[in-house]
């Protein structure tokens, strides 16, 4: 009975359990639809503002040129002043009736162009018909709600087809549309500045991850060559060459997915690796690894010195019947670094082979990562060298 009432409450834990778990991506899905939404709203205040900003602008420059041009006592007389300011204010309010549509209907033309669903000569003819339109009813506004109502004149003198008000006004729609269109085209071209410049940085990204997805299993694959011979001679250091190989392979899987690292781990990769090879090796090469840092935690992109100190051993040490050695000076100062490594050649080897996968994929992330970066190769009938130096500023 015991094991049955057991049974029975973990079996109604589980459904619980599963109820909650069934309900969280409804909750999940809810809070996420209401940052999106909080995102918008703050994306269309801010577009807001800015359409305020400049109406408000633009009524207050019209309104100083026109005081301006027709008040010359304007500090003399206050009072009067004030009441030519809130008349011409009003006046440019009062424009805005018309203008306001004109200019975001221009400013959707102007899209339809920037986007290739029409073409210039229909943009034209439609920015034509507007014109005429803005400038019959600008001259309607004045004639029929200004001249009477804010500037109190009578309207029997004007008359609403006049040449002088029709061109008038097309100029002032002009001038305001013109405002607005090269702010909305300095706009335009700031986001495709930006939008190109996000899609060349996910490139070099796509770019980097194959470059790496093809390096650390090439890395392993020699690594596994290593351990395979000492496992073939039945060698004691077998074992702990699988366990300093599953460190390198942690290195591989968590940290070298990171865009920066501190540069002591990545030459703490390099001991573990010289430690690997060593294993194998024993006495057969003689190995000197000198690391001289004045801040080892500054960051540096992960894999770039490894594969130099495994072509090191792979082509100078592996190829070689008779001793050898490898040297490594590894110097880092005021955020340069300098990497040196050198290794001996096999005796009768003495063309350049062709460059390795790894070899070439690096040369490649040194190009999009640190494109000022300097590679010196060096090599003669008993040595090869290859000099690296960054600027990691």
């Amino acid at each position: 009975i015991n094991t049955y009432l057991h049974c029975l409450l973990r079996h109604k834990a589980i459904k619980r359990q599963q109820k909650r778990v069934c309900r969280q991506p409804n909750f999940i899905q809810a809070a996420l639809k209401q940052v999106v939404m909080c995102y918008l709203g703050t994306l269309c205040m801010a577009r807001y503002q800015q359409h305020l900003l400049f109406w408000t602008t633009y009524v207050l420059f019209k309104a100083y040129l026109n005081i301006t041009a027709n008040v010359t006592d304007f500090e003399l007389l206050p009072e009067v002043s004030w009441r030519v300011v809130f008349q011409n204010l009003t006046l440019q309010t009062t424009y805005l009736v018309v203008q306001i549509p004109f200019v975001y209907a221009v400013l959707y033309l102007l899209n339809q162009f920037l986007s290739g669903k029409k073409s210039r000569n229909e943009i034209l003819l439609i920015i034509a018909g507007l014109f005429a339109a803005g400038s019959l009813a600008m001259s309607f506004l004045n004639h029929y709600v200004i001249l009477p109502n804010i500037l109190h004149l009578p309207t029997s003198e004007f008359s609403v087809f006049s040449i002088g008000s029709i061109l008038y006004h097309s100029f002032s729609l002009a001038f305001v549309a013109g405002l607005a269109a090269t702010f909305k085209l300095m706009r335009w071209q700031s986001q495709a500045r930006l939008r190109e410049t996000n899609l060349q940085k996910e490139k070099i990204d796509t770019e980097l991850k194959y470059l790496k997805g093809q390096v650390n299993p090439h890395f392993l694959f020699n690594t596994l060559n290593n351990i395979y011979s000492l496992a073939r001679k039945k060698s004691d250091a077998t074992a702990e060459s699988v366990l300093k190989l599953s460190k390198l392979m942690r290195f591989m899987l968590f940290d070298a997915s990171q865009q920066r690292i501190r540069i002591s781990e990545e030459l703490k990769l390099i001991k573990d690796y010289i430690a690997l090879e060593q294993l194998r090796y024993t006495n057969k090469v003689s190995i000197a690894c000198i690391q001289t840092l004045d801040n080892p935690d500054q960051e540096i992109a992960p894999l770039l010195l490894i594969h130099f100190v495994e072509n090191a051993f792979k082509h100078g040490v592996s190829e070689s019947i008779n001793e050898s050695f490898v040297n490594i000076d590894i110097q880092l100062k005021e955020n340069v670094l300098r990497a040196t490594i050198r290794n001996s050649i096999p005796e009768g080897i003495h063309e350049v082979s062709k460059e390795s996968i790894g070899m070439e994929n690096i040369k490649r992330q040194l190009e999009l990562l640190y494109p000022d970066h300097t590679l010196e190769v060096k090599r003669n009938h008993q040595t090869f060298q290859v000099t690296l130096t960054i600027n990691l500023r």
